[in-house]
């Protein structure tokens, strides 16, 4: 299955100039996953947002998700009901930037998990309130949200294809998953997840690792068996974008140009060669 290739904007730096869109674009890069963090421009600038989606529109490329924010003041799950809301606000605020930028999906994370039962269990339920009330408004918005499978080895909820599988069981709405292969293969083989999760998988965060801890690899630069990945994509009819969500110390160039190698040589990719 031909699938378009994609990028986390947190792999152009968070810069949407020219020069890094056209990189992208000239090794074959079609759509973007944009992270707006809490404290960044696109979060507090509508003229900011409607500037950048320009730039991604003209150098060919559109905007498939949205990453919202998380982590720090940003928490689903946090016990503390005003603080809760107020990262709920900040996924709504991520889903209208969304919509104005032309995307499908908002990547949101569930919230942090705890060793304490009674605060896991409270925890769990402010998860789901707050993903319930998302659901809501992304739909009037047009877009679906999807939940990110987390890390494995942090205390995180939604890090295991069974919790998630029970937390949309309890949802009021049609939920979607961001399976994370950076994540996910630290807890169960992706074999699993992907079978179990199946169709709901909505996009994807590519990377590889060591195993052992997430790593933010390319793809080959790790453990994951890529072939056996893309064979169980088919498998389940995922048609969605190979969304790379990965870094290293090279420039914004030469990793466009690397990204595009990998994702041919790895993930079966039949994009054009750029100027690799």
């Amino acid at each position: 299955m031909r699938r378009p290739l994609g990028i986390s904007s947190t792999m152009l730096d968070q810069e949407f100039t020219p020069e890094n869109l056209s990189a992208a674009a000239a090794e074959g890069t079609a759509v973007l996953e944009v992270y707006v963090p809490l404290d960044g421009d696109l979060y507090e600038d509508d003229a900011r947002v409607a500037e950048a989606a320009r730039a991604i529109e003209a150098a060919g490329l559109r905007v498939w998700s949205i990453h919202a924010p998380f982590g720090g003041e940003v928490d689903l799950s946090d016990p503390d009901e005003l603080s809760r809301r107020a990262a709920v606000g900040a996924v709504r605020r991520a889903a209208e930037i969304g919509r104005a930028m032309g995307a499908s999906l908002v990547v949101a994370h569930a919230g942090l998990s705890a060793q304490d039962p009674g605060e896991g269990e409270l925890r769990r339920r402010q998860s789901l309130r707050s993903i319930n009330c998302l659901l809501k408004r992304t739909a009037q918005l047009g877009l679906r949200l999807a939940i990110e499978y987390l890390p494995a080895n942090k205390p995180r909820l939604c890090n295991d294809s069974a919790e998630i599988l029970e937390v949309f069981r309890l949802c009021d709405g049609d939920p979607a998953v961001c399976l994370d292969t950076n994540h996910a293969n630290l807890r169960e083989p992706l074999a699993q997840a992907v079978r179990a999760l199946g169709e709901h998988i909505a996009t994807l965060h590519i990377s590889d690792n060591d195993g052992i801890e997430e790593r933010h690899l390319l793809p080959g630069q790790g453990v994951i068996d890529w072939p056996e990945f893309v064979a169980l994509l088919d498998e389940i009819g995922y048609a969605g974008p190979l969304m790379i969500e990965a870094g290293g110390p090279e420039p914004v160039a030469e990793l466009m140009a690397l990204t595009a190698a990998r994702a041919r040589e790895h993930l079966g990719w039949e994009g054009p060669h750029g100027h690799a």
